[in-house]
């Protein structure tokens, strides 16, 4: 998984709830522990380290509760998941509809897209999800690799996409673009099968 951006304020306000927490966390141990003899290699955990692992755990798991949705804390879209759908091509002047699964890997911080279509297959290398009130959307930047079942005219190719999330959060909709060497345009429609 590669990192992602967002404009959500979040993650300018998160650790330090998070360093409040283990700030907390080291002082109620400490004081636990403060008339118990501990053997020399048994180590009690500092503010750091409790910072490190609810960090950790933050980032893979806590962000995706919905109470922290539900107050606000978390405002980044979840879209871990299977996703299937269709892309149209200015190829064949958007006649077509070829069916595509999307696997969208994401925590808090990072994510990873992966598009397999008959022909080809495309990852993700750059992301970012745009988050306002009225609207959230996925950008990223692909790099796409045709396959032994693609058309001699298909080479591998850079692209962007940029996917309107709606539906709450079960539907992916919107338009790509690749690099120069393909030169062709077309639209992605996305509809979330399983979340995992």
């Amino acid at each position: 998984m590669h990192p992602y951006s967002t404009n959500s304020e979040e993650r300018s306000q998160i650790p330090f709830y998070v360093g409040g927490v283990a700030f907390l966390l080291a002082w109620l141990i400490a004081s636990i522990l403060k008339d118990v003899h501990i053997p020399f290699w048994l180590e009690v955990p500092g503010t750091g380290t409790l910072y490190a692992v609810l960090f950790a755990i933050f980032r893979s798991y806590m962000c995706k509760w919905k109470i922290f949705r539900i107050v606000g804390l978390v405002k980044v879209s979840d879209l871990e998941g299977d996703w299937h759908g269709h892309v149209t091509s200015s190829f064949d002047k958007l006649a077509e509809q070829y069916p595509v699964t999307v696997r969208i890997r994401q925590n808090w911080t990072h994510m990873a897209i992966h598009l397999a279509a008959d022909g080809s297959s495309s990852r993700s290398v750059v992301a970012s999800l745009y988050v306002a009130e009225d609207e959230t959307v996925l950008s990223y930047q692909y790099k796409n690799e045709p396959n032994v079942r693609a058309t001699q005219t298909m080479h591998a190719h850079n692209g962007t996409a940029s996917l309107h999330v709606t539906d709450n959060n079960s539907r992916l909709t919107g338009d790509y673009y690749s690099g120069r060497d393909r030169n062709n345009h077309g639209q992605i429609i996305l509809k979330r099968k399983q979340k995992r």
